[in-house]
């Protein structure tokens, strides 16, 4: 699907939000810029989180449990990982019932080929984006 702008991409990110379930991966790949992180946020807003949201890129890690929340939900950003392993010490999946939202998953090795729903965001030329996404059993 193409995106053509911001609003659409929070559009994109509330649609998805009603079809994630506690304890799933969704893993959003694409270049710095593509919109991963505006995706992250538009799908905390439509599972009820009202406060700041901003990438991950530095604490790697933001966790967000509300209740006003549908779900609790972990955001990361991997692009600092240097090896996977480190997943493990970063605690990722430590928590069995939280969304996983996870930025740059490539470089998280092996442990994330098992996402349940992959997001590939890649810009056009025109400014726009094509967005694939793939939901295991669907």
């Amino acid at each position: 699907m193409i995106v053509r702008s911001e609003a659409d991409m929070e559009r994109l990110g509330y649609d998805l939000a009603k079809r994630v379930r506690p304890g799933q991966l969704v893993a959003l790949s694409g270049p710095l810029g593509a919109g991963k992180t505006v995706l992250s946020r538009s799908i905390l807003r439509a599972l009820g989180f009202d406060g700041d949201v901003s990438s991950p890129t530095y604490a790697i890690i933001h966790e967000y449990s509300d209740p006003a929340m549908r779900m609790p939900v972990v955001h990361a950003d991997l692009y600092r990982l240097e090896d996977p392993e480190e997943l493990h010490e970063l605690g990722l999946f430590d928590d069995q019932d939280s969304l996983k939202l996870v930025e740059w998953p490539e470089m998280g090795g092996h442990a994330l080929l098992r996402a349940d729903i992959s997001v590939a965001i890649a810009p056009v030329a025109d400014g726009s984006r094509e967005v694939t996404i793939n939901e295991k059993g669907m």
